[in-house]
């Protein structure tokens, strides 16, 4: 029991030396070494240790700092700023911490701020992302507009709404957004609500796992052609064989025999007495199968209507129904037989149910293929 409770006292003394930011100081980032002091001294105002940290550790992390900045401006990167920015961010939120902690406070009663710095350095941080985003939309290509995309939004965080940023951004998500044109399944009028069933639930499942990602699907029946989107690809499904409602019966015949079943009386001597005899009969039980099943295809193309990829996903549903009659003494019969051959063949489903019921692994197979293509976009 001593040993439990000495393990469970060294883990806490453990788990309380980390949160000081100590083990950080010792290698060297400074930075996270005084945000974990300043943090544990909001919890605990007297740790020795803690406050052994903060002095250690705050003037080396603004010193670390400001050697990055320094090497940040001399820096000839297109995006040199964005450090500077990082670095300044991190020496005012380190203040920020300081001034909400008393403890902390009292020990570094003026904690350096460059509130002015940080201003002129997101405005320089601004102008270096716009301008990369510039050029990159200028690229013109899907890679690149997306890329920009991603740089205005770097530049409007810099800078909220510098100069056109936030129509740029717009720009960049239409150009950037892989437009794909969808394209449903076309079957026999007979059909065609199923099969509008499963076109328009994968569409609306696919469109929801990609709906952060810069994908934009249209439905072609709805599509506009006037619009003016063009789109870079097409995803075609398409039935190329089902079948629905084939019909298989079998029969299965088993002999029954029970013995010693009383089969009547008799008089012996003057006395009646029960006969028992050995009683037969077949049973029959019979099994009507539908079967229905189909193969659906699914094809990318590129806008210049170049086939990238095919699969082809099959799936197969067996509706069933079974009963039993017999020919013969009854009395051979269990009571289980004799219910089953009281029971009447069920009926079966309705086509368009049937045709739903096949679709579903199917389904699931189309599903993960065609989020897995767009997975890498």
């Amino acid at each position: 029991m001593k040993q439990h409770l000495l393990v469970a006292l060294t883990i806490i003394l453990v788990a309380t030396s980390c949160s000081t930011g100590y083990n950080a100081y010792k290698k060297g980032d400074y930075y996270k070494a005084a945000i974990d002091a300043v943090d544990k001294l909001k919890s605990s105002p007297g740790s020795d240790k803690a406050e052994y940290v903060l002095t250690k550790a705050y003037p080396l992390a603004l010193q670390d700092a400001m050697r990055e900045i320094e090497y940040a401006k001399l820096d000839n990167s297109p995006n040199n700023y964005e450090n500077v920015v990082l670095q300044y961010e991190r020496i005012n939120q380190l203040a920020y911490n300081i001034f909400h902690c008393p403890a902390a406070n009292k020990i570094i009663p003026k904690p350096t701020e460059y509130p002015q710095e940080l201003s002129e350095a997101r405005q320089k941080a601004a102008e270096q992302v716009y301008s990369m985003g510039l050029k990159a939309l200028d690229a013109g290509t899907l890679f690149e507009a997306r890329n920009a995309y991603q740089l205005f939004q770097r530049s409007n965080n810099y800078v909220y709404g510098y100069q056109d940023v936030l129509k740029l951004i717009d720009e960049a998500r239409f150009q950037g957004t892989l437009r794909v044109m969808f394209e449903k399944p076309v079957t026999s009028p007979k059909y065609q609500y199923s099969a509008d069933f499963f076109s328009i639930n994968l569409l609306s499942e696919i469109s929801k796992h990609l709906e952060k990602r810069l994908i934009k699907f249209y439905n072609y029946d709805g599509f506009n052609t006037s619009s003016g989107v063009r789109p870079h690809q097409y995803l075609v499904l398409n039935f190329e064989d089902f079948s629905i409602g084939n019909v298989y019966d079998s029969k299965k015949t088993i002999d029954l025999k029970r013995d010693s079943v009383k089969v009547g009386t008799a008089t012996i001597e003057g006395k009646k007495v029960d006969v028992y005899n050995t009683v037969t009969a077949k049973l029959n039980t019979f099994r009507r199968e539908i079967k229905s099943g189909g193969i659906l295809s699914v094809r990318i193309f590129d806008e210049k209507n170049q086939l990238v990829e095919q699969r082809n996903f099959s799936g197969e549903y067996v509706w069933y129904t079974t009963w039993n009659t017999f020919n013969g003494d009854e009395r051979a019969l269990t009571a289980e037989q004799k219910k089953l051959c009281d029971r009447s063949p069920e009926i079966p489903p309705s086509q368009q149910t049937l045709f739903v019921e096949f679709t579903k692994p199917i389904y699931s197979q189309a599903y993960s293929y065609i989020r897995q293509f767009y997975n890498k976009y």
